[in-house]
C-alpha cells in the first residue's frame, strides 16, 4: 500500500498538538476524519504509532523511530512545492520561522514585510519560543530558518548558524530601589549581584539564573544570589515591579515592555551580552523562500542599540 502523505500530516498533527480532537481544527478537518488517516497510516506500516491506553497522548517505539523521518518527508515536500510554484522573481509555498521574543519585538516584523511584499503567494508562519523551543524547531524540520541567541550551545550539531547581531544587558528596578541611589551608570555587576536577580532563561534546567547571566557571573567571579527566572520579558518586567528583585536583561527586551514603575541602567561588564545568529539545519537544503529571508534578514538594519557581528 503506498502511503498518502495527507496521513502523514494528520499523523504529526496528532502528535504536536497532543490529541486527536486537537488536530482537528488545526488541519480542518473533522476528528474521526483524522483519526481514519492515523489508522490508514498505521496499517500502511503494519505497526502501531500511538498507544492509545496511554494519557498523555504517547509514541510507540515505531512511533519515535518514524517522527523525525516523517518530519523530513513533510518538509521535503514542502520545500519543493515552494521552490517549483516560484518563478525568477517571486517566491511562493509555505516558509516557517523560529524565534525568541525580543528578536520577533524588534527586527523579525520589519525583515518580514519586505519578505511578503516581494513576495505576495508567500505563507510565513511564526514560532516563538525559547532556547530549546527553537532548537527543536530546527531539529525536527517544523522551522526552516530561525533567530537564536549563540548561548547555550545548541544539543544538534548539525545546526548551522550566521551572527547578525550583539546586544549589552541591562538593569530594570522599580523606582526608589537602592541600587539606583548610586551614580554609577553603567552599573558594575558585583553590585548588582548584591541583590535577588530575576532573568530571562529555562525556569526547569537554570533555577538561580538565566544562562547568559550566570555564565558571566561565573567569568567575572561574581558569586550569583537566587533569583527568579522567567522565560517571558513580560512576566520578568511584572515581578520588578512588584519588588521581588532587579531585572538583568538583554536590551531589546527591556525595550519592549513596560516601564512605569520602572528604571533603566546599563551594565558595566565585558561578558555579559547577548550575541544573535541566524540558525539552520545544515542536513536540510534551504528553499529559495529561506535563502530569500536569511538574505534580507543579513542586509536589514539592525535594532538600535545593537552592532554588528563579524563573520565567523
Amino acid at each position: 500500500m503506498d502511503l498518502n502523505l495527507a496521513w502523514l500530516r494528520s499523523w504529526l498533527a496528532v502528535v504536536d498538538s497532543g490529541g486527536f480532537a486537537r488536530a482537528a481544527p488545526r488541519l480542518h478537518l473533522s476528528q474521526p476524519r483524522i483519526s481514519a488517516h492515523v489508522a490508514s497510516l498505521e496499517r500502511a506500516l503494519g505497526c502501531e504509532l500511538i498507544d492509545r491506553r496511554a494519557r498523555p497522548l504517547a509514541l510507540t517505539d515505531d512511533g519515535k523511530r518514524l517522527l523525525p523521518k516523517a518530519r523530513a518527508i513533510v518538509a521535503a515536500v514542502d520545500d519543493t512545492v515552494s521552490d517549483m510554484r516560484s518563478t525568477a522573481t517571486t517566491y511562493a509555498g509555505k516558509l516557517t520561522i523560529a524565534s525568541f521574543a525580543s528578536a520577533s519585538d524588534a527586527f523579525l516584523p520589519g525583515v518580514l514585510m519586505k519578505l511578503r511584499t516581494a513576495n505576495p503567494l508567500l505563507e510565513v508562519g511564526v514560532i516563538d519560543g525559547d532556547v530549546k523551543v527553537i532548537e527543536s524547531t530546527l531539529s525536527e524540520r517544523q522551522a526552516a530558518v530561525a533567530l537564536r541567541p549563540y548561548r547555550p550551545d545548541p544539543a544538534d550539531p548539525a545546526l548551522v548558524r550566521r551572527g547578525i547581531w550583539s546586544e549589552p544587558f541591562v538593569v530594570l528596578a522599580p523606582t526608589g530601589h537602592p541600587i539606583l541611589e548610586t551614580r554609577d551608570d553603567p552599573l558594575p555587576l558585583e553590585q548588582i549581584a548584591r541583590y535577588p536577580v530575576i532573568t530571562i532563561g529555562d525556569p526547569l534546567a537554570d533555577p538561580i539564573l538565566g544562562f547568559e547571566a550566570l555564565s558571566a557571573m561565573h567569568s567575572s567571579g561574581v558569586e550569583a544570589r537566587v533569583g527568579i527566572v522567567s522565560h517571558q520579558p513580560t512576566t520578568l518586567a511584572a515581578m520588578v515591579r512588584a519588588g521581588h528583585g532587579i531585572g538583568l536583561v538583554n536590551l531589546l527586551a527591556a525595550r519592549m515592555v513596560r516601564t512605569d514603575g520602572l528604571e533603566i541602567r546599563g551594565v558595566d561588564n565585558p561578558h555579559l551580552r547577548r550575541d544573535v545568529a541566524l540558525w539552520w539545519h545544515a542536513e536540510r537544503p534551504l528553499s529559495h523562500a529561506a535563502q530569500a529571508f536569511i538574505d534580507l534578514a543579513l542586509s536589514s538594519e539592525l535594532p538600535e542599540g545593537t552592532h554588528p557581528l563579524p563573520e565567523e
